[in-house]
């Protein structure tokens, strides 16, 4: 009778162990994904009733996007936080976001987005991210970030997202063309590229220097020319947001594209160029210098018809000016949206995704198309070679931005909203193809900025 007792009890304690436990589920037709973790200590009881809502932003690598998935998953076993959340295409992403602030309702908790510092301010006055400027001080003790991007993430000394990557314009130079014109030194400043780009162009043969377009929705040429006027004192803002574009430096530098352009140093074709352009002109083997995300680099690698090109293919940091080098800031982050209800539990997701261990090994998977962001990746033996060492210096030293040297929010703000209308490819679109003459190019760019100034106030 004993032994029948215990055996009964036996199977009452495994029928409640089974009980007990719990799995994630996924419903294909929304293509949402929920996790629920089961309980792993007492105070992960607390948490069961806990939830989140996270938005990620789809990437290029399909591997690296499983592997956001499958950790999402894991911080809500470990937690026993249920988590809700959904990959987006980065198209898709924005006007989601919007739509759902709009109505007030279906509002994320957390994102993970790109451009991070442009979408903040593309929302100015009523801005959805939360201050989580104490956060990200916190991780800083931690683990200390590049201090490019601990200013560069900053908007008036606030942080509204948590910096979590960071994206690069590199210099991709054909050696073998170079060679071929007895040329051994690489490029290190602007002049030294418009010279080289000049020795090597054989436009009879359909073979450019320098592959810089200037299609109307060129988005490349927005970044890339930018950094030349930088780097060459041609500014378009003041720092105190007033409008600087008129100036003997931008005539210089747009003249110079102009003339580029003219003597076919840059191809006939730049002014169609869509972001694609430049990419698909080196890839065809027709540039010689172009600008662009060590996407290219990718493309060339993953693809036997352009070993050629690859064996023939140093990248490198863009050049510096005469004044300066400040490069363009790609910083993706981390946002709490205001109308978050479970601010801890944000912010312990969050910490979570910055785990040391787990960051190193993703961004291993992402390289070089994404750098890690922390000081001690120059430690590391992954990043300290090649392109590689190249996107980690890019993200030690990146302190431009839309707008920049701009430094208050309202001149970031315009600066942001005339960004998105791509107004340096048409600046010099306008030139090349002599629908407007320098000053008159000019002279509309300031009136589109006062125009989108005067809207704002």
């Amino acid at each position: 009778m004993k032994k029948r007792l215990v055996s009964i009890l036996l199977m009452l304690v495994l029928v409640v162990s089974l009980a007990a436990c719990g799995g994630g589920t996924k419903d294909n037709t929304t293509g949402e994904n929920t996790s629920q973790g089961e309980n792993t200590s007492k105070d992960d009881s607390k948490s069961q009733d806990k939830k989140l809502t996270v938005w990620l932003e789809k990437v290029f690598s399909d591997d690296a996007n499983a592997e956001l998935q499958e950790r999402v998953k894991a911080f809500a076993e470990e937690t026993g936080i249920e988590v809700k959340f959904e990959l987006l295409a980065a198209t898709d992403f924005v006007p989601k976001l919007n739509a759902a602030i709009e109505a007030g309702s279906n509002v994320p908790d957390v994102t993970l987005t790109s451009g991070a510092i442009t979408k903040v301010l593309n929302y100015y006055p009523n801005i959805p991210n939360m201050d989580v400027t104490n956060l990200v001080s916190e991780i800083h003790a931690s683990r200390p970030y590049f201090e490019s991007i601990i200013e560069g993430s900053k908007i008036d000394g606030v942080n509204y997202f948590v910096p979590f990557y960071s994206s690069s314009t590199l210099m991709f130079i054909r050696t073998d063309k170079l060679a071929e014109k007895g040329i051994t030194d690489y490029p290190t400043t602007w002049e030294e590229v418009f010279e080289v780009a000049e020795a090597v162009s054989d436009p009879k043969n359909g073979f450019y220097g320098l592959g810089v377009g200037c299609g109307p929705t060129d988005e490349d040429c927005e970044n890339t020319f930018r950094m030349i006027m930088w780097n060459n004192g041609a500014n378009i803002f003041n720092e105190d947001g007033t409008v600087a574009i008129d100036s003997e430096n931008a005539r210089k530098m747009i003249n110079k594209y102009a003339e580029m352009y003219e003597k076919e140093i840059i191809p006939p074709s730049a002014t169609t160029w869509d972001p694609g352009g430049n990419n698909s002109t080196y890839l065809m083997g027709e540039s010689a210098i172009v600008f662009n995300a060590p996407t290219l680099y990718n493309a060339l690698k993953g693809d036997e018809a352009y070993a050629d090109i690859l064996e023939n293919t140093v990248a490198l940091a863009p050049p510096a000016g005469t004044v300066n080098s400040a490069v363009m800031e790609f910083i993706s982050g981390f946002a709490i949206m205001n109308t978050c209800k479970d601010v801890e539990s944000a912010e312990l997701f969050i910490k979570y995704m910055l785990d040391q261990e787990w960051y190193d090994s993703y961004f291993k998977i992402t390289a070089p198309v994404f750098a890690p962001i922390f000081q001690d990746a120059e430690n590391d033996e992954f990043w300290s070679e090649g392109i590689n060492k190249e996107v980690v210096n890019y993200a030690k030293n990146a302190s431009g931005y839309y707008g920049y040297p701009v430094k208050n929010i309202e001149g970031r703000v315009v600066a942001a909203k005339h960004y998105f209308t791509y107004p340096v490819a048409e600046l010099l679109n306008s030139v090349v193809t002599g629908t407007r003459s320098v000053d008159e190019a000019i002279s509309k760019m300031e009136a589109d900025i006062n125009q989108i100034t005067s809207e704002l106030k």
